[in-house]
């Protein structure tokens, strides 16, 4: 019998549309370069304009003749279209889960995300260390308010910017994870 992991089964959707998104970049870029190579190739001649248009024109004419013969027989091709491509749905929708869970593991392992995940532990540490600070210096302050009040506590300020400092480092550590990441997708 077969387990079920309920992590496993819950995160294939999101592994599939990071493999959706992979693909359709992939496929964005293979049609700008397509397209890059077709706009260069332009005749701009009105003669060959001309003898283009004419051919394209003979050419529509005939196509258009072949779509309403295969329009009788359509109905049935669907028919076995469907039936024949049920499987490969499964296998594709597969396949992409297979291709955002590596997408995802690439990025997760880059260095950059890394340094970025180190990073937040330690700013998170900072700031719980802070807060400690700030409410004990608030309580004894509270209780010694004639004495403690003419005094600073420096405690709390230094952690703050110790914590602010830490942030801004995660801040940067993360903007690199994302160009780095960026540069996976599609690939």
């Amino acid at each position: 019998m077969a387990t079920f992991n309920i992590k496993t089964e819950a995160t294939k959707p999101l592994y599939a549309g990071v493999g959706v998104t992979d693909l359709a970049v992939e496929r964005v870029r293979d049609y700008v370069t397509v397209a890059q190579k077709r706009v260069t190739s332009i005749e701009l001649e009105p003669k060959a304009l001309r003898a283009q248009a004419k051919a394209r024109r003979t050419a529509m004419e005939k196509r258009v003749s072949e779509l309403q013969s295969d329009a009788k027989t359509l109905p049935t091709k669907v028919q076995a279209f469907v039936d024949e491509n049920l499987s490969t749905v499964g296998d594709a929708y597969g396949d992409l889960i297979n291709r955002g869970e590596s997408l995802v593991t690439r990025i997760r392992k880059q260095e950059s995300t890394k340094a970025t995940v180190s990073s937040a532990k330690t700013t998170s540490a900072k700031a719980k260390t802070t807060k400690t600070q700030a409410a004990k210096a608030t309580k004894s302050t509270a209780k010694k308010a004639t004495t403690t009040a003419k005094k600073k506590s420096a405690a709390p300020k230094s952690s703050a910017k110790a914590t602010t400092t830490s942030a801004t480092k995660t801040a940067t550590s993360a903007t690199q994870a994302v160009v780095d990441a960026t540069q996976k997708v599609g690939d």
